[in-house]
Formats: C-alpha cells, sequence, structure tokens
C-alpha cells in the first residue's frame, strides 16, 4: 500500500477527529452543565463503564466509524484506520488507566485524611 499525501492527510484527519470526539467526552461534565443534563452525564461514569466494557466499547465505535465513512472509498478507509488507531489508545489504555490513577489518589487522600485526625 502506498501513502501519497492524500492518505496521509485522510489519516491524520480520522485521528484529529476522533481525538477532538475523545476530548469532548472528558469534557461532557461543562457540557451537561450548559444543557443541564448533569443528572444523566457524567464525565466519570461514561469513562468509568468504557473501562469496564471494552469490548463493546470499541465494537460500537468501530461501527460508527466505518458505517459513516464506508469501506469502498480508499480516503475512506484510511480516515476510519485512523479513528480505529485513537479508539483502541483511549479505550484499552487511557481509560483504565485513568481509572485506575483516581482509585490510587481517593485512596491515597484518605489514608492522608486519617494520618491528620
Amino acid at each position: 500500500m502506498n501513502f501519497t499525501p492524500s492518505t496521509k492527510g485522510s489519516f491524520m484527519a480520522g485521528v484529529g477527529f476522533w481525538a477532538l470526539l475523545w476530548l469532548t467526552v472528558a469534557k461532557l461534565d461543562e457540557i451537561a452543565g450548559c444543557l443541564r443534563l448533569r443528572r444523566w452525564l457524567s464525565t466519570d461514569k461514561c469513562l468509568n463503564w468504557i473501562s469496564q466494557h471494552k469490548a463493546l466499547a470499541l465494537l460500537g465505535t468501530e461501527c460508527a466509524n466505518y458505517s459513516v465513512h464506508g469501506i469502498s472509498n480508499p480516503l475512506g478507509v484510511t480516515f476510519a484506520m485512523g479513528g480505529t488507531l485513537v479508539n483502541v489508545i483511549v479505550i484499552c489504555f487511557l481509560a483504565p488507566a485513568r481509572t485506575r490513577i483516581r482509585l490510587l489518589l481517593s485512596r491515597r487522600s484518605s489514608s492522608l485524611f486519617k494520618r491528620m485526625q
């Protein structure tokens, strides 16, 4: 497969698009506050669910990715491949790492609070 400037650009556009969508999930608390939907939407709830259901989350994002961009156009496929790379990184590595770090920090802060009393 030859990587022409158009395929590289399409791949990078897919990376950028899906990175933007994941950053939107990271800011979901603020968006929900503006729309008065805090009761139903939360960044922590979404990312915890994604961490617990990695396969289903990846399957859903890839179904959306390839159904929108299709498999008949080579540039659409390279766009979707860029999105696939970002989705795998976020779903398999970043979301679980965020959950573990938050758990460790909460344990650490509770132990520090106990020591101060």
